[in-house]
């Protein structure tokens, strides 16, 4: 049996033969390089807002300035939801002020690697509802991502759950998040690369 091809179905075929015998004779992709050092920090600071990092700051400036420690921090919010004491901003514009602020506060102490999982500030008293407005999947997915960037030797958050005195709910968010991606990031198979 003969079968008549157009000039077309000729060219289409040729192409795609030529293609997988091209692809076939490629040499196999290189294997993905070592983790570099450029955002390798021993300590990793993962907070709600940009004013929180100041109550790890006598700790840190310890550990930068007498041990020599790379810190790098994660805030969960821009904090536009707080309270505004020394100038009229608010909403946007309050957190836009205050990440300025804290990202000023941390490069005078030599912390350049800031990140900001871009959460909605959420004042209130329960962590399932910051972690709904906040994304939880994505916002882990993020911070999963970040512990494997830098590689720390250490993780300072809050503590993510209610302790007397201290029931923010974006605080135990923040928590709730370094916990669980202290856990996810040595698992290849947790949002693979």
């Amino acid at each position: 049996m003969i079968i008549k091809m157009s000039l077309a179905s000729r060219f289409v075929l040729l192409s795609f033969f030529s293609y997988s015998l091209a692809w076939a004779q490629l040499p196999a992709a290189p294997p993905n390089p070592p983790s570099d050092d450029r955002y390798k920090a021993e300590i990793l600071l993962i907070v709600a807002h940009p004013d929180d990092d100041s109550l790890a700051a006598p700790y840190l400036a310890k550990a930068i300035y007498e041990e020599h420690k790379h810190v790098s921090v994660i805030y969960g919010t821009r904090g536009n939801a707080g309270g505004n004491a020394v100038g009229n901003e608010q909403a946007a514009s309050l957190g836009a002020v205050r990440e300025i602020e804290g990202r000023r506060a941390l490069a005078s102490m030599g912390i350049l690697d800031v990140w900001n999982l871009n959460g909605p500030d959420t004042p209130g008293q329960d962590v399932l509802h910051s972690l709904e407005t906040w994304g939880h999947g994505a916002s882990l997915e993020q911070v999963v991502r970040l512990v494997r960037l830098t590689r720390p030797e250490v993780i300072l958050t809050w503590l993510p759950l209610y302790v007397a005195g201290e029931n923010h709910d974006d605080h135990q968010a923040a928590g709730v998040l370094a916990t669980e991606a202290f856990d996810l990031a040595g698992d290849p198979v947790a949002f693979p690369e």
